[in-house]
């Protein structure tokens, strides 16, 4: 980090700090607005929500804060009260381990086996809606033999130091060193939410589509029988009740070296301080989303070197495509292994709601809600027109951002021990982390990282 930059942040971080001053003071406050917990945890998607509920199972006392008006975080249900029917746009289905099975059980939602869609898949290139003729590899064999040089790939982002440096090859020439180009679309398509995945560092992919991808995709993989992933956040918003502060905002935080965390927060019933021991953040921690954090050195220049993925699903009707159809996005150009060029839609499905449609669409950078919702609606009538078929406007049903989705860092980052350095945050400060950027996009990942974190956060 540049000597400019270090003082730009000490200075910002002071200031947080000396505006905060009095609405981090309890006399500010009536004394029924200052709540005193065991853990403050920020943000309600499943890391959150998992440790909340673990948490109180502990002994603990907890108070979740979450910006959004219900928790869920990456977790998307729309329900079609015409059809009576319910679709996920967002998480589509768990790995089947422990704490998956646990979570589930502990809110009495009941799982099933995930199954091949009932569907057909056809290959367009979403800017004309012209078909390819591309028929992408589904044989992950090759692949399997890699990740098993790096077994510690399911359970930690903390990357062993030396770094092999396959590990920071650009993805395309890991593939081409490896003879494995054929399978560059079938890797791309799979890693959920990441773009232009050919310059990204090989690591990258491998933690989106590790071992635990695998074993989903050969059966490991439960989806809840009543097709609403949102159920059990339901449910726990339900349990949690006074303790979840949804629709709220962290306006101040002080996290002295000794002594309770303290939170001021503006929520829907007004401003409330938060007196934690110990406070657990699963946001991605960004310098956006911890803005009225008071920031030392150390989290600064880790923090700043995150570079944000751009991810977004939506939901849309009056489409006139086909039922039981997924399009996917495959450039006309063999050039690239036929991966389309980014920001676009990665795939267009069918839902159980007739004429209805989710898509996923992915971006290098954030983008613009009305920017992503015409990008998709041109696609689907591109589509229409390519196969002469009924021409309609499309309607978004349901539109949600998942940005910021994935965090990256550069190959050099990665080499100088960045992970190292983030993974020994845990505990300082009586600050810990979980979540996507410590784990994988993975709720069974998350789940059983956070398991294994909480123990530990308690004892400390």
């Amino acid at each position: 980090m540049s000597s400019i930059w270090r003082i730009l942040l000490t200075v910002g971080s002071y200031l947080v700090m000396h505006v905060a001053g009095n609405i981090l003071d309890p006399k500010s406050y009536d004394p029924k607005d200052v709540i005193v917990t065991d853990v403050a945890i920020i943000g309600g998607g499943a890391a959150g929500t998992y440790a909340a509920i673990n948490l109180r199972e502990m002994g603990q006392k907890v108070v979740l804060v979450e910006k959004k008006k219900h928790l869920g975080g990456h977790t998307n249900t729309y329900t079609d009260h015409t059809n009576n029917v319910t679709v996920d746009y967002g998480v589509q289905a768990y790995m089947n381990n422990t704490a998956t099975l646990d979570f589930f059980a502990h809110f009495g939602v009941p799982l099933v086996n995930y199954g091949l869609l009932n569907i057909t898949f056809e290959a367009a290139d979403f800017n004309t809606g012209q078909p390819v003729q591309f028929a992408p590899s589904r044989d992950f064999s090759a692949w399997a033999a890699q990740l098993a040089k790096y077994p510690w790939l399911n359970s930690t982002w903390n990357v062993p130091l030396p770094v092999d440096p396959d590990l920071l090859l650009p993805f395309g020439d890991f593939l081409a060193k490896y003879n494995m180009t054929s399978s560059a679309f079938t890797l791309y398509f799979s890693a959920n939410g990441l773009s232009n995945p050919l310059q990204q560092p090989t690591v990258n992919v491998m933690k989106m589509v590790n071992q635990a991808f695998l074993y989903q995709m050969s059966g490991g993989a439960v989806v809840t029988a009543r097709h609403s992933n949102k159920e059990i956040y339901r449910k726990a918003a339900v349990e949690l009740g006074s303790s979840a502060l949804t629709k709220s905002k962290i306006t101040a935080v002080s996290r002295p070296q000794s002594g309770p965390v303290s939170l001021a927060v503006k929520t829907g019933t007004g401003s409330k301080l938060i007196q934690a021991s110990k406070l657990l953040i699963t946001i991605p921690p960004t310098l956006h989303n911890l803005e009225s954090f008071d920031l030392n050195m150390e989290e600064l220049e880790l923090f700043t070197q995150w570079k944000v993925f751009g991810y977004f699903t939506l939901l849309l009707n009056n489409t006139g495509l086909p039922s039981g159809v997924q399009y996917i996005n495959v450039d006309n150009s063999p050039t690239a292994y036929h991966i389309p060029e980014h920001p676009s839609a990665s795939q267009i499905t069918s839902t159980r709601i007739p004429g209805a449609v989710y898509v996923y669409f992915r971006s290098p950078y954030d983008m613009k809600r009305k920017e992503v919702e015409k990008a998709a609606i041109k696609a689907i009538q591109n589509i229409q027109r390519a196969r002469n078929l009924t021409q309609t406007t499309p309607t978004v049903l349901k539109y949600k951002s998942h940005t910021p989705f994935k965090l990256s860092v550069s190959a050099d980052c990665i080499a100088s021990g960045f992970y190292s350095n983030l993974y020994a945050l845990q505990g300082k400060r009586n600050t810990w982390y979980s979540g996507a950027a410590f784990i994988d996009h993975n709720s069974g990942l998350i789940w059983e990282f956070t398991q294994s974190l909480l123990p530990q956060l308690v004892s400390h």
